[in-house]
């Protein structure tokens, strides 16, 4: 039988799965009267991770919302037949590219054998607050420290200018407001949320800061943290000073997981280099397709994990069916301008899409009022998938 492995259960992964199992299987397996393709699903985690809604999520004093970005793997896959469908929980070590078995570690260490392959392994953070690090457990326990410490804690300091900074930021500032607190903003660049590339949503985001009473620093970036005996955390700063805080939250950026990869397979950021437009990893050969934050043409944010599913889809059943006429051709077409919107607080924000600045209230209709967290369901059972 022909395995289609998938690596990685989030955004990428888990979406990819329930698109081959609808769309693609179907036509594959219709040829005779025993299923010919199954798909095997490996990740970490047997949780999804919502991280869109994480910064309203772990802020919360209500358990059921701090709870609500984790969705279950297992039963959001119970429905398809073991004959086409295996989930295995654990995470890829090794890759033999001639014999083409993976070294999965489980709880002992488990050998997946591979005709095609779709890599979706995304990236690691460096706090588990923002992307999970193996179970989901240790994300929920991220939560519940962080939660705890912010109570207590006076000085409050997070490094990182981009949307999860900002928007988690603009989370406690609003929550916590009058309150004695200080609470400070590390960019480590000339502005906060550079990316969007817009200065006047860039001046917005610090003006609305400021009104709730943060502090922000620019060019300035932690190089190293440790943990005292009181507690509180020691931060050596890059003009080389050193500054003692309650609560330290670090909200910047990742390594892609591609280590166990080969290395010709990746690129200069070690990211799985991949044509943009059918997702075919072209130095892996025949069969082998990457998307999500480690393939290299992502620009790491949620809709180039999602949008490009289809493209992918289209990619293996072409590749598996020799040209076959059963699906639409689809190819990736990465939206080029930034679309992107960043709540400071629950009652607005700031945004660019397609390059024009959007208004507060737009900011709080699409994000700010719920942090789409009614969402998160369905990242595990791929609601956004449901039509080819």
């Amino acid at each position: 039988m022909h395995n289609i492995v998938i690596l990685g259960g989030n955004y990428a992964g888990a979406n990819t799965a329930h698109y081959l199992l609808r769309h693609v299987l179907p036509l594959l397996n219709s040829n005779g009267d025993k299923p010919a393709y199954k798909v095997t699903l490996v990740s970490p985690s047997d949780h999804t991770f919502f991280k869109v809604g994480a910064p309203r999520a772990m802020v919360s004093t209500n358990k059921t919302e701090r709870q609500a970005p984790f969705a279950s793997l297992t039963e959001a896959f119970s429905s398809y037949p073991t004959s086409t469908f295996t989930f295995v929980l654990g995470s890829a070590i090794a890759l033999d590219e001639k014999t083409k078995i993976i070294t999965v570690k489980t709880e002992k260490e488990e050998r997946v054998h591979y005709d095609s392959l779709i890599i979706a392994t995304g990236t690691t953070s460096n706090s588990p607050l923002w992307t999970l690090h193996n179970s989901f457990e240790q994300t929920t326990t991220a939560f519940e420290d962080l939660n705890k410490s912010l109570e207590t804690a006076k000085t409050i300091l997070i490094a990182g200018g981009g949307p999860a900074g900002v928007e988690t930021t603009g989370e406690i500032a609003y929550k916590y407001k009058g309150q004695g607190k200080s609470i400070t903003i590390l960019s480590g660049q000339d502005t906060l949320l550079s990316y969007l590339k817009h200065p006047t949503a860039s001046r917005l985001a610090e003006s609305q800061l400021a009104r709730l009473g943060v502090k922000i620093i620019h060019q300035l970036r932690v190089l190293s943290t440790s943990v005292l005996e009181s507690g509180r955390t020691e931060v050596l700063l890059s003009d080389g000073s050193k500054q003692v805080v309650d609560l330290y939250i670090d909200s910047t950026g990742g390594t892609p997981n591609s280590s166990f990869l080969p290395s010709s397979w990746l690129d200069g950021r070690k990211k799985v280099i991949t044509e943009p437009t059918t997702l075919r990893s072209t130095p892996a050969g025949a069969n082998v397709y990457s998307l999500g934050d480690v393939a290299s043409f992502s620009k790491g944010n949620v809709l180039d994990s999602t949008w490009s599913i289809p493209a992918l889809g289209y990619s293996v059943y072409e590749d598996l069916s020799k040209g076959g006429k059963g699906l639409k051709e689809k190819r990736y077409k990465q939206v080029v301008k930034v679309m992107s919107v960043v709540p400071i607080g629950p009652k607005g924000g700031v945004g660019v899409i397609f390059g024009w600045r959007v208004p507060n209230w737009f900011v709080w209709l699409v994000k700010a009022r719920d942090f789409l967290l009614g969402k998160a369901p369905g990242l595990a059972t791929g609601a956004d998938v449901m039509k080819a």
